[in-house]
């Protein structure tokens, strides 16, 4: 079984995005506490039975579909916001060149910074091609 800890940074920086999107920094902070909580209170509360939880096959395979749901949710969720943004964007080729960059610095620069850059050179590019360039 491959580790989920590969899709638990992105999830936390969708969701925050998400709330923010949704109603503002209320919303993103309300979205990043309701992510983390559940964990750390699962954590500090069952801590002792965790470890027969994930060695209970019955459980185990149980929280693998939960986990495919949650990856299902999330998967809904960007088709709807990339369909937001499609009709929104003022141009879709520029659009999609900044989502090409984006996601190619991701691809190929692998450090614990390329997110940040990544999200900050995208929105320098949305200023220059929407707002300066325009």
């Amino acid at each position: 079984m491959r580790s989920p800890a590969f899709i638990l940074a992105p999830l936390i920086i969708f969701s925050t995005f998400v709330g923010y999107f949704g109603g503002g920094p209320l919303s993103a902070v309300a979205m990043t506490v309701g992510i983390f909580l559940p964990a750390f209170g699962f954590s500090l509360l069952l801590h002792d039975r965790l470890g027969k939880v994930v060695e209970n096959r019955v459980l185990h395979s149980f929280l693998e579909g939960v986990a495919a749901g949650v990856v299902g949710l999330i998967a809904a969720t960007t088709v709807e916001l990339a369909v937001t943004l499609v009709q929104r964007l003022p141009s879709l080729p520029a659009g999609l060149l900044v989502f090409v960059v984006a996601l190619a610095v991701l691809y190929m620069w692998k450090s614990k910074m390329n997110v940040v850059l990544a999200v900050l050179g995208a929105g320098f590019l949305g200023w220059l091609l929407f707002g300066v360039l325009r």
